[in-house]
Protein backbone atom coordinates (compact mmCIF):
# COMPACT_ATOMS: atom_id res chain seq x y z
CA UNK A 1 0.00 0.00 0.00
CA UNK A 2 1.43 3.39 -0.97
CA UNK A 3 1.54 6.24 1.54
CA UNK A 4 -1.10 8.06 -0.49
CA UNK A 5 -3.42 5.06 -0.32
CA UNK A 6 -2.57 4.56 3.33
CA UNK A 7 -3.83 8.04 4.28
CA UNK A 8 -5.82 9.46 1.35
CA UNK A 9 -6.08 12.95 2.85
CA UNK A 10 -4.48 14.86 -0.05
CA UNK A 11 -7.77 16.42 -1.19
CA UNK A 12 -8.38 18.32 2.06
CA UNK A 13 -7.63 22.04 2.40
CA UNK A 14 -6.23 21.39 5.87
CA UNK A 15 -5.62 18.74 8.49
CA UNK A 16 -6.44 19.98 12.01
CA UNK A 17 -5.20 18.08 15.04
CA UNK A 18 -6.17 18.07 18.67
CA UNK A 19 -2.93 17.91 20.65
CA UNK A 20 -3.25 16.01 23.96
CA UNK A 21 -4.06 12.33 23.44
CA UNK A 22 -4.25 12.77 19.66
CA UNK A 23 -0.89 14.02 18.41
CA UNK A 24 1.05 13.53 21.64
CA UNK A 25 0.95 10.95 24.42
CA UNK A 26 0.33 13.46 27.20
CA UNK A 27 -3.00 12.30 28.63
CA UNK A 28 -1.46 9.91 31.20
CA UNK A 29 0.58 12.84 32.58
CA UNK A 30 -2.50 15.09 32.62
CA UNK A 31 -4.52 12.42 34.43
CA UNK A 32 -1.74 11.79 36.96
CA UNK A 33 -1.70 15.53 37.72
CA UNK A 34 -5.49 15.53 38.01
CA UNK A 35 -5.43 12.56 40.38
CA UNK A 36 -2.87 14.15 42.70
CA UNK A 37 -4.62 17.52 42.71
CA UNK A 38 -8.04 15.97 43.33
CA UNK A 39 -6.59 14.03 46.27
CA UNK A 40 -5.07 17.20 47.74
CA UNK A 41 -8.36 19.12 47.37
CA UNK A 42 -10.58 16.22 48.53
CA UNK A 43 -12.43 15.80 45.25
CA UNK A 44 -13.58 12.37 43.97
CA UNK A 45 -11.55 11.38 40.89
CA UNK A 46 -12.55 9.10 38.02
CA UNK A 47 -9.83 8.63 35.39
CA UNK A 48 -12.19 7.64 32.55
CA UNK A 49 -14.53 10.57 33.20
CA UNK A 50 -11.62 13.02 33.22
CA UNK A 51 -10.23 11.60 29.98
CA UNK A 52 -13.54 12.26 28.24
CA UNK A 53 -13.29 15.91 29.29
CA UNK A 54 -10.12 16.22 27.21
CA UNK A 55 -10.21 19.46 25.22
CA UNK A 56 -11.91 21.46 27.97
CA UNK A 57 -9.63 23.78 30.01
CA UNK A 58 -8.83 22.70 33.60
CA UNK A 59 -10.65 25.61 35.28
CA UNK A 60 -13.86 24.79 33.40
CA UNK A 61 -13.62 21.08 34.24
CA UNK A 62 -13.04 21.63 37.97
CA UNK A 63 -15.90 24.14 38.12
CA UNK A 64 -18.19 21.53 36.48
CA UNK A 65 -17.03 18.77 38.85
CA UNK A 66 -17.52 20.97 41.91
CA UNK A 67 -21.03 21.85 40.79
CA UNK A 68 -21.90 18.20 40.02
CA UNK A 69 -20.71 17.09 43.44
CA UNK A 70 -22.00 20.05 45.43
CA UNK A 71 -18.49 21.01 46.54
CA UNK A 72 -16.89 24.39 47.05
CA UNK A 73 -13.47 24.53 45.40
CA UNK A 74 -10.98 27.35 44.91
CA UNK A 75 -10.92 26.96 41.13
CA UNK A 76 -7.89 29.19 40.56
CA UNK A 77 -5.82 27.47 43.27
CA UNK A 78 -6.79 24.04 41.95
CA UNK A 79 -5.94 25.05 38.38
CA UNK A 80 -2.53 26.47 39.36
CA UNK A 81 -1.65 23.30 41.29
CA UNK A 82 -2.77 20.90 38.56
CA UNK A 83 -0.86 22.84 35.89
CA UNK A 84 2.27 22.99 38.06
CA UNK A 85 2.20 19.21 38.58
CA UNK A 86 1.73 18.64 34.86
CA UNK A 87 4.40 21.12 33.77
CA UNK A 88 6.93 19.41 36.05
CA UNK A 89 6.76 16.39 33.73
CA UNK A 90 6.00 18.03 30.39
CA UNK A 91 9.41 17.08 28.98
CA UNK A 92 8.28 13.42 29.06
CA UNK A 93 5.62 14.05 26.42
CA UNK A 94 6.25 12.33 23.08
CA UNK A 95 4.53 12.27 19.69
CA UNK A 96 2.65 9.08 18.81
CA UNK A 97 4.80 7.34 16.13
CA UNK A 98 2.00 6.93 13.56
CA UNK A 99 0.96 10.55 13.99
CA UNK A 100 4.59 11.61 13.42
CA UNK A 101 4.54 9.64 10.15
CA UNK A 102 1.33 11.36 9.08
CA UNK A 103 2.58 14.87 9.95
CA UNK A 104 5.87 14.32 8.13
CA UNK A 105 4.09 12.83 5.11
CA UNK A 106 1.80 15.83 4.64
CA UNK A 107 4.29 18.54 5.61
CA UNK A 108 4.49 20.95 2.68
CA UNK A 109 1.64 19.16 0.87
CA UNK A 110 -1.48 19.94 2.92
CA UNK A 111 -1.88 22.79 5.43
CA UNK A 112 -1.81 21.63 9.05
CA UNK A 113 -2.85 23.24 12.33
CA UNK A 114 -3.55 22.39 15.96
CA UNK A 115 -6.69 23.18 17.95
CA UNK A 116 -6.14 22.43 21.63
CA UNK A 117 -7.91 22.94 24.94
CA UNK A 118 -4.52 23.46 26.61
CA UNK A 119 -3.20 26.92 27.51
CA UNK A 120 -0.75 28.55 25.08
CA UNK A 121 2.21 28.02 27.43
CA UNK A 122 1.65 24.24 27.58
CA UNK A 123 1.08 23.93 23.84
CA UNK A 124 4.22 25.91 23.01
CA UNK A 125 6.32 23.85 25.47
CA UNK A 126 5.14 20.57 23.94
CA UNK A 127 5.61 21.70 20.35
CA UNK A 128 9.12 22.92 21.08
CA UNK A 129 10.22 19.89 23.12
CA UNK A 130 8.87 17.38 20.56
CA UNK A 131 9.97 19.25 17.44
CA UNK A 132 6.41 19.57 16.15
CA UNK A 133 6.89 23.34 15.96
CA UNK A 134 9.02 22.82 12.83
CA UNK A 135 6.04 21.19 11.09
CA UNK A 136 2.96 22.96 12.46
CA UNK A 137 2.96 26.73 12.88
CA UNK A 138 -0.75 27.48 13.39
CA UNK A 139 -1.93 26.68 16.92
CA UNK A 140 -5.18 27.81 18.52
CA UNK A 141 -5.11 27.27 22.29
CA UNK A 142 -7.58 27.64 25.15
CA UNK A 143 -6.32 31.22 25.55
CA UNK A 144 -7.45 32.14 22.03
CA UNK A 145 -11.18 31.34 22.28
CA UNK A 146 -14.01 31.95 24.75
CA UNK A 147 -16.21 29.03 23.76
CA UNK A 148 -14.16 25.86 24.07
CA UNK A 149 -14.89 22.37 22.75
CA UNK A 150 -17.54 20.98 22.13
CA UNK A 151 -18.17 24.42 20.55
CA UNK A 152 -16.65 24.72 17.06
CA UNK A 153 -14.76 27.97 17.70
CA UNK A 154 -11.31 26.40 18.23
CA UNK A 155 -11.33 24.49 14.95
CA UNK A 156 -12.98 27.31 12.99
CA UNK A 157 -10.24 29.68 14.11
CA UNK A 158 -7.55 27.20 13.00
CA UNK A 159 -9.19 26.98 9.56
CA UNK A 160 -9.41 30.78 9.34
CA UNK A 161 -5.73 31.22 10.22
CA UNK A 162 -4.78 28.59 7.65
CA UNK A 163 -6.99 30.18 5.00
CA UNK A 164 -8.88 26.89 4.63
CA UNK A 165 -12.54 26.20 3.90
CA UNK A 166 -13.97 24.58 7.07
CA UNK A 167 -16.14 22.28 4.91
CA UNK A 168 -12.95 20.81 3.42
CA UNK A 169 -10.98 20.30 6.64
CA UNK A 170 -10.32 17.05 8.49
CA UNK A 171 -10.16 17.01 12.29
CA UNK A 172 -8.22 14.39 14.26
CA UNK A 173 -9.56 13.89 17.79
CA UNK A 174 -9.40 11.38 20.64
CA UNK A 175 -12.52 12.35 22.63
CA UNK A 176 -16.25 12.55 22.00
CA UNK A 177 -16.24 16.24 22.96
CA UNK A 178 -13.51 16.93 20.41
CA UNK A 179 -15.32 15.02 17.67
CA UNK A 180 -18.49 16.99 18.46
CA UNK A 181 -16.52 20.24 18.07
CA UNK A 182 -15.19 19.15 14.68
CA UNK A 183 -18.63 18.16 13.45
CA UNK A 184 -20.13 21.41 14.77
CA UNK A 185 -17.52 23.24 12.68
CA UNK A 186 -18.82 21.41 9.59
CA UNK A 187 -15.60 19.44 9.24
CA UNK A 188 -14.91 15.78 8.60
CA UNK A 189 -13.58 13.97 11.67
CA UNK A 190 -11.48 10.92 12.43
CA UNK A 191 -11.15 9.23 15.81
CA UNK A 192 -7.60 8.67 17.06
CA UNK A 193 -6.99 6.12 19.83
CA UNK A 194 -3.47 5.80 21.26
CA UNK A 195 -2.10 7.39 18.09
CA UNK A 196 -3.93 5.01 15.71
CA UNK A 197 -6.58 6.18 13.24
CA UNK A 198 -10.00 4.61 13.73
CA UNK A 199 -13.43 5.22 12.23
CA UNK A 200 -14.28 8.39 10.35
Amino acid sequence: MSEREQYGFDHYDALIFDMDGTLVDSMPLHLDAWELTCAEFGIPFEREQLYQYGGIPTRKIIAMLAEQQGLTVDVEAFTRRKIALYMAHIDKVSVFPKMWELVRHYHGKVKMGIGTGSPRSQADSILKSTGLDAYISVVVSADDVTNHKPHPDTFLQVAERLGANPANCLVFEDTRIGLEAGKAAGMDTVLVIEGDLHQR
